[in-house]
């Protein structure tokens, strides 16, 4: 006759395992159902007791069968209840009530672990924010060139697609002179490659490898050909400073960043799959002003006056509040009365640099 009290267990026969429910007769017989047809009885009088697992709160019931070793194992502390009300002999009894016991110790002993599991869970986890936070402006330098420049190539095409470039001559050469420009002095061995986007938001960046993106409407929006090589400067020492590999380090999380360190080619296309976010990155104030003081640095040496970059900043300032439309370039690049009051005290250049060129038709053929 059964007590009726089901139990839920894993049954080991030799090497096969089985999820099972069983019950205990009074008279010491587990009642053992394998699948839906199967049903197997075993006298606890011819079974070893023990306690098994990490904590010790699985009772394992073993026993020899026919084909070889057979276990049934259950982790319920009900189960002892059950057991110590049948009629068995007092040595297995007795046995019983000391795994019980121990199994009670255990629990409690778990109950105390998990709140140290949880610390440790939280320890992990801060850890490897502050790891990633700190580590990733180092593990961005680690990055080799050729990489950078495979980011930023598949980020310039990627950006490409769907827009329209702009073909016309005269537009593509003010752009590449200004280009050149600012190349001459911005202290890197870098190829510059440029792309004019017909599109009338005011917008430039430059993606890691040296490849640059202007729109149309940051030239129709500039007063001359200064203040877009004030903004290309501005864009060009965030890539020489890295600012945006250290952003995409830190979006790719803390696998690409170890994969990094030990010169893992998979962390190289896990990059490449983020870089289409390059574009829309947001720097933070420090590297703003970073950007800020090297596009003065290069415009000074290039000849160019940073007041122009200054009155461009302030034109779009005046803009912004006229119309609260904020430009692309400056949803990405918050633009601060800080910022221009900076730009605005930098000093002129000893020998000054004019381009050569007539900016009204350059603005005409970008219409």
């Amino acid at each position: 006759m059964s007590l009726e009290t089901y139990f839920n267990g894993l049954y080991y026969a030799g090497r096969n395992r089985f999820s099972v429910r069983f019950s205990i007769s009074r008279h010491g017989v587990a009642e053992i159902e394998v699948g839906e047809q199967n049903r197997l009885e075993i006298s606890l009088h011819n079974t070893l007791l023990d306690l098994i697992g990490d904590p010790q709160t699985t009772l394992q019931i073993s026993w020899d069968g026919e084909n070889g070793r057979h276990a049934l194992l259950c982790p319920e502390p009900a189960l002892f209840d059950t057991l110590l009300r049948l009629n068995l002999p007092a040595p297995t009894l007795a046995q019983l009530a000391t795994l019980q016991k121990k199994q009670q110790q255990g629990l409690k002993g778990e109950q105390h672990r998990v709140p140290l599991y949880l610390s440790l869970i939280a320890v992990f986890f801060i850890g490897g924010y502050f790891a990633l936070h700190y580590s990733a402006p180092l593990v961005a330098d680690l990055i080799p060139y050729q990489w950078e420049q495979k980011i930023g190539s598949f980020a310039f095409e990627n950006y490409q697609i769907g827009k329209k470039t702009v073909s016309d001559k005269s537009v593509n050469d003010a752009v590449n002179t200004i280009v050149n420009r600012i190349d001459q002095f911005d202290g890197a061995e870098i190829v510059y490659q440029v792309a004019v986007v017909d599109a009338d938001m005011i917008n430039a960046f430059a993606f890691p490898g040296g490849y640059v993106v202007v729109t149309t409407g940051l030239i129709k929006n500039s007063d001359n050909p200064d203040q877009v090589a004030g903004v290309l400067a501005h864009e060009i020492t965030h890539v020489l400073e890295r600012h945006g590999m250290r952003k995409l380090v830190r979006q790719a999380g803390l696998g690409v960043l170890i994969g990094i360190v030990f010169g893992d080619v998979t962390a190289l296309s896990q990059l490449i799959e983020l870089s289409s976010q390059l574009d829309s990155l947001s720097f933070d104030r420090s590297q703003e002003r970073n950007a800020d003081d090297g596009a003065i640095k290069i415009m000074t040496a290039a000849g160019l006056s940073p007041q122009h970059l200054a009155a461009f900043f302030e034109k779009i300032q005046k803009a912004d509040s006229i119309s609260g439309d904020i430009p692309e370039l400056f949803q990405t690049h918050p633009l601060s009365e800080e910022r221009i009051k900076r730009v605005s005290a930098a000093a002129e250049p000893k020998q000054t640099f004019k381009f050569d060129m007539d900016w009204y038709k350059v603005k005409q053929a970008a219409e």
